[in-house]
């Protein structure tokens, strides 16, 4: 501590600063926030399995407004319930997602604090590449609608399959408060791994090519973006870039953000706004988990292949080799994938279909391929 200051006006200064806050609070009234539960439930495959100890990773941002804010990522600890709660100021965004040792993790949702209180459920399942399907449940009563309410459960299973046995897609049910059963029904590829998972659905490649974002934001830093280099000045490490690049699985935040300063952003927006079901965030994924999608190919073009066979429209294979190693582009051309991780001012990560990873100017045309979260809420 220089000389010039000492104990006594530093803690002078934090007293001054405590009753400008408190003056600021009395003034204007306390700051409103969102109350948030989150449910952890998991899975492992057939059966309900404890997510105590769970760790809920929450990032808290906000963008567009001021200041631009990113709050340091916190891990809270579920209790015996599998239940954390926390606060979170109107205005703000959060990303969470729940870790458990041995299981996948569950998708990263995304809210916007706007309400006195929300829950959030986040489902956790085994590590792998499966057919995702969910079931919804009822309670009916004749007192009215008033009394009627949903909800919904997530099932995997390893292949599509013509039948559900029951325990698999009824597994969490609650029979008395859910004692009505609606069925079930598949919604895609469920790619879960310890770090990250994210679904693939329907619809979900573009039927050409499209530049990152639009002209003015080509030479652009993105606000709360972790910049894998901020300025390309020779010589830097390429391949710390690289690694990083890899890392990076938050395609769902990621693309929260880029939209909240940048609400027509090309890739992005094409991710949002492709068509999707009330359950479901569609988002640009990261580098990192564009990555998992080509490492895991052929699993996934299993899957795909056998939602095609029964006659379900809009599933679009990856490309693959065949038995001689030879490339093969079901989709009529080789692609290119825009991820929603940066590079610098004037370059994004992008990943082909023969699993190069590479940074390229943002107003170059590359094929977006859009995953999908689901929140399985009404």
């Amino acid at each position: 501590m220089p000389k010039s200051i000492t104990p006594e006006m530093v803690g002078g200064t934090l007293a001054g600063l405590t009753e400008a806050v408190a003056e600021v609070v009395e003034t204007l009234g306390e700051i409103p926030r969102e109350h948030v539960r989150v449910e952890v439930t998991a899975c492992d495959g057939q059966s309900k399995v404890s997510a105590e100890g769970a760790t809920v990773r929450l990032d808290v941002f906000a963008v567009g407004g001021f200041p631009c804010t990113a709050m340091p990522r916190q891990e809270l600890t579920a209790d015996a319930d599998g239940v954390v709660e926390f606060d979170v100021p109107h205005g703000f965004k959060y990303a969470v997602s729940s870790h458990i040792d041995g299981l996948g993790a569950s998708f990263q949702l995304v809210f916007d604090a706007v309400a006195e209180q929300r829950d959030v459920r986040l489902w956790n399942f085994p590590v792998g590449v499966w057919a995702l399907g969910h079931t919804d449940l009822a309670h009916y009563s004749d007192d009215g609608w008033e009394d009627e309410y949903y909800t919904a459960i997530p099932f995997v299973t390893p292949m599509r399959m013509e039948e559900v046995p029951e325990e698999i897609y009824l597994w969490a049910q609650d029979s008395e408060k859910y004692p009505q059963s609606e069925g079930w029904w598949y919604i895609g590829v469920l790619v879960s791994t310890a770090e990250t998972t994210f679904a693939i659905g329907k619809n979900n490649l573009s039927d050409g090519t499209m530049v990152w974002c639009d002209s003015r934001d080509c030479n652009t830093l993105f606000p709360l973006i972790d910049y894998h280099v901020q300025k390309r000045y020779y010589p830097w490490d390429s391949e710390a870039a690289e690694k990083q690049a890899r890392a990076d699985m938050d395609g769902n935040m990621n693309t929260a953000k880029i939209l909240a300063f940048s609400p027509t952003h090309t890739a992005a927006r094409w991710a949002a706004s492709s068509p999707s079901d009330y359950d479901e965030q569609r988002f640009l994924p990261s580098s990192g988990q564009l990555y998992i999608m080509w490492l895991n190919r052929t699993a996934i073009n299993a899957i795909i292949q056998q939602y095609m066979d029964a006659g379900e429209e809009g599933f679009n294979l990856l490309p693959y080799q065949n038995d001689k190693g030879q490339w093969q582009t079901p989709n009529g051309r080789g692609e290119v994938w825009w991820s929603s991780s940066v590079f610098d001012s004037l370059c994004s990560w992008v990943v082909t279909y023969t699993g190069i990873i590479y940074y390229d100017l943002r107003n170059l045309t590359h094929v977006v391929r859009a995953v999908s979260a689901f929140h399985f809420e009404y």
